[in-house]
């Protein structure tokens, strides 16, 4: 079987490295030729993370245009085309379906792009339907939580978790006697203003208990908090993790969050952290509640749930332990590998 990948990003992009390009073992060990032909390459990721806006359209400009010329060229050679959410980003419906008529595609969600297209004025006149009008032609669709099941309302979705190699996570927390309680964050500068939600709890935590806020892969201060910043690299992930003791993922209440695939939680789980989330359909389905973690409905509740894991070594081992025998039945390569390859070979 031969199958084209249109990832949004290459390899360093991390919703295109998790969701398409980590599952290459399992496709070559199932005799999968495949080629992936990113939208965006690397330049754009970088720029992306120093927020340079006009190198970051300039790109996205010719990025489209050499999409489009190698559709052309190409797009009849595979058997099977898996897209990551769209072929052109703020493009009509139309364009997408001049290259995908007759052909057997597939779609990948990991955010709910469709979001942006309802509730901007502008280009909700063009695009409004246009998600919907690709899941429909789509021979399956894969998601990343159950909500996007009542979202998309066709039989074609498959659930397929963001999840991680548990070869890269061999080392688990096994030391809670921490002095200062460093509670973790990992992200990237496009989502570290969720921790703005929760500042002012941190502020209060601080000025009664030893606590540290690390985050990971993004630039925040926050006065009165001892913050250390790191920089995230796949060698380093892991080892800043272990050095935690709390894993969190504050969230607002939106219709976008609710698309998130809650991806952060299964890092700090996999660790052996306990964790404490907003509320939201990915983060439902993670943490279990009051087993492995805690889930958030109220801003109030951080302050307490926050508290008692500080207080509490006992009951943050108790919850990291349970977290990571969740992650290694649930949301690992050896789990959905090879059940991903079965999603593309039954289509």
């Amino acid at each position: 079987m031969k199958i084209l990948f249109l990832t949004r990003y290459n390899k360093d992009g991390p919703s295109s490295r998790y969701r398409a390009y980590n599952y290459m073992p399992y496709f070559d060990s199932n005799n999968i030729r495949y080629t992936f032909s990113p939208l965006l390459d690397n330049d754009y990721i970088l720029n992306l993370y120093s927020n340079k806006k006009l190198r970051i359209f300039t790109q996205s400009f010719f990025s489209i245009f050499k999409r489009i010329i190698f559709l052309i060229f190409n797009v009849k050679d595979y058997e099977l085309i898996i897209i990551e959410k769209e072929l052109f980003p703020n493009a009509p419906f139309f364009l997408e379906y001049f290259f995908l008529r007759n052909i057997n595609y597939a779609l990948d969600f990991d955010d709910y792009i469709a979001t942006d297209y309802k509730e901007n004025n502008i280009k909700r006149i063009f695009l409004n339907n246009k998600i919907q009008k690709l899941v429909e032609g789509a021979k399956f669709v894969t998601v990343c939580n159950h909500w996007y099941f009542e979202q998309f309302k066709t039989n074609n979705i498959m659930y397929l978790p963001t999840v991680v190699n548990l070869d890269n996570y061999t080392k688990i927390k096994n030391k809670f006697e921490s002095k200062i309680i460093t509670i973790v964050w990992i992200g990237s500068p496009s989502t570290v203003k969720y921790l703005k939600n929760i500042e002012s709890i941190l502020k209060l935590l601080s000025l009664k208990y030893p606590i540290k806020l690390k985050v990971i892969g993004a630039d925040v201060v926050i006065d009165g908090v001892d913050v250390e910043l790191v920089d995230w690299s796949q060698e380093n992930e892991n080892i800043e993790l272990l050095s935690s003791d709390i894993g969190i993922m504050p969230l607002n209440e939106s219709i976008w969050d609710k698309g998130k695939c809650g991806f952060k939680l299964i890092q700090y789980m996999a660790t052996g952290l306990p964790v404490i989330a907003t509320a939201s359909p990915a983060n439902n389905e993670i943490i279990s509640n009051g087993l492995n973690g805690f889930i958030i409905n109220d801003i109030n509740e951080w302050y307490f749930r926050l508290e008692e894991l500080i207080l509490n070594k006992e009951l943050r081992k108790q919850f990291g332990n349970s977290g990571r025998n969740k992650i290694e039945f649930n949301y690992t390569y050896q789990v959905w590998g090879n059940r991903y390859v079965k999603y593309i070979v039954d289509a």
